[in-house]
């Protein structure tokens, strides 16, 4: 393979040089079979700062400097010489002993490394979520969580301590940073009394600033990010089009704005989930509706999700998680719409706006595929928590405003409007009749999850947005 020079101004004012292969000609099956590397999921990031400030607890970002060169590298792959190499013949290339940045498989052999010295140190875990590891010993508890060369370390301070000490020995070379401000591009932000916290994304809006300050600053301000029960159309026939430097806008846009729902600004997440329908043909009114959504993010950039863990200490955690559908909300396709949020002692832990994958028959089977969903949710925050020794108080209630939706979860019918509901109604019953999850009724005017499912009012917006994220000063 050939390699070339990198070079890059890093963010803190820092200049870097280096040296990468060109992944790009390698073989599948010859230079590399497989390259799959996990990182640790957003919802396990979310519980370790929710189990930092309930056990008060200290926190550490841990970067591997030069990660990728630690991984074995399996195959006998061969590199040209670089740039600037002397004392080298015409004929003469190289044979890497270990991974370099670049090679296809660098992140996964860097990733088994990575967990193979951990489990030497007496970590567990791996398990429910493959990068979030877990050991106590006399020294105290720490729980590490793995995103490629982005470590988040959260125990009591000796045992952070020995953690470090141990990587050492096993000779990575480590940067420790105690503040967690710029963590997966998050600044993470906790109050004097390390009671809360706030989780944003400066840099992610500073960027949207940058981009679209120009095309945003001629809108009015918004009270909601996108348009009360507005449902974006497809354009099939491309009547009506945009030119190709702003479809590359839109779509650049859309994808920043996701990573803001993703981490910190889930109280946007069905707006973007209308603009990301038509990626592939916006027309000019979506583009304008992009920017609208972009110029409520920078009027409320002070806004991140809110971590307002109860502190009471109680043995078992308490879970709620709130489920709502729009039925055949889509003009389109007809399609319903899931959503849901799942609160982990009262902080949101994960939330969906989706697009169902079938058309649906009924208000009720709409409701029950998108609470069929949420119960994959919880059960996977139900294990992730259980892996790390934490109790969690059962059954967990699941909050609906169909009535239809809970008698399926008691009872199971063969009526016509229901026979054809197999699978997912089985997952459901199990659940409930092991006691695992119990099914509400709530009224819709009290239902968190209704700003995932349709664009709201003012009114109802600020109502279930409040539960989801604040300000920074309502939390430092």
């Amino acid at each position: 393979v050939k390699c070339k020079w990198v070079f890059e101004i890093k963010r803190n004012g820092k200049f870097r040089a280096r040296l990468v292969a060109c992944g790009y000609s390698q073989i599948p099956g010859v230079d590399f079979t497989e390259n799959y590397s996990p990182v640790i999921h957003d919802i396990s990031a979310r519980i370790l700062i929710i189990i930092m400030i309930i056990f008060g607890l200290q926190g550490k970002l841990v970067d591997v400097e030069t990660a990728f060169l630690y991984g074995d590298l399996e195959e006998e792959v061969y590199m040209d010489c670089p740039e600037g190499m002397v004392d080298i013949k015409e004929d003469e290339t190289l044979l890497p002993k270990s991974t370099i940045y670049g090679l296809v498989q660098s992140a996964r052999q860097y990733y088994k490394k990575a967990t193979s010295i951990l489990k030497d140190l007496g970590f567990t875990g791996g398990t429910v979520d493959p990068c979030l590891f877990y050991r106590e010993t006399e020294k105290g508890k720490v729980y590490f969580g793995l995103y490629v060369d982005d470590n988040l370390l959260i125990g009591d301070p000796p045992a952070i301590e020995e953690a470090i000490q141990g990587l050492k020995e096993k000779g990575l070379v480590l940067k420790i940073d105690d503040n967690l401000n710029d963590y997966l591009s998050c600044d993470i932000r906790f109050s004097d009394e390390k009671d809360r916290a706030w989780i944003g994304q400066p840099h992610l809006i500073a960027n949207l600033q940058d981009k679209f300050g120009e095309k945003e600053n001629k809108l009015r301000k918004y009270v909601t990010p996108g348009t009360p029960s507005l449902s974006i159309v497809h354009n099939p026939l491309q009547e009506v089009s945009i030119s190709k430097e702003d479809h590359a806008l839109y779509r650049s846009g859309v994808g920043m704005l996701l990573y803001l729902v993703k981490y910190s600004r889930p109280d946007i997440a069905n707006p973007v989930r209308e603009l990301s329908k038509v990626l592939d043909s916006p027309t000019p009114a979506s583009f304008k509706e992009m920017l609208r959504v972009i110029k409520y993010v920078l009027d409320t950039k002070e806004y991140g999700l809110r971590v307002h863990p109860t502190k009471a200490k109680d043995e078992y955690w308490e879970l709620v998680c709130f489920c709502d559908s729009d039925y055949a909300g889509d003009p389109d396709s007809r399609r319903s719409v899931t959503g849901y949020v799942l609160y982990v002692k009262g902080v949101p832990v994960c939330w969906k706006s989706k697009a169902q994958r079938s058309v649906t028959l009924s208000s009720t089977e709409a409701e029950w595929i998108a609470l069929s969903e949420a119960v994959k949710e919880i059960i996977f925050v139900l294990q992730l928590l259980e892996s790390l020794g934490i109790k969690v108080n059962l059954p967990i209630t699941v909050r609906v405003d169909n009535t239809g939706a809970i008698f399926m979860a008691k009872n199971i019918n063969t009526t016509s409007g229901t026979k054809h509901v197999d699978v997912r109604t089985k997952y459901v019953n199990e659940y409930c009749e092991d006691g695992v999850i119990k099914i509400i009724v709530v009224e819709s005017a009290d239902n968190d999850d209704d700003i995932f499912t349709k664009n709201l009012g003012q009114e109802i917006h600020n109502k279930h947005s409040s539960q989801l994220i604040s300000t920074k000063n309502q939390a430092v």
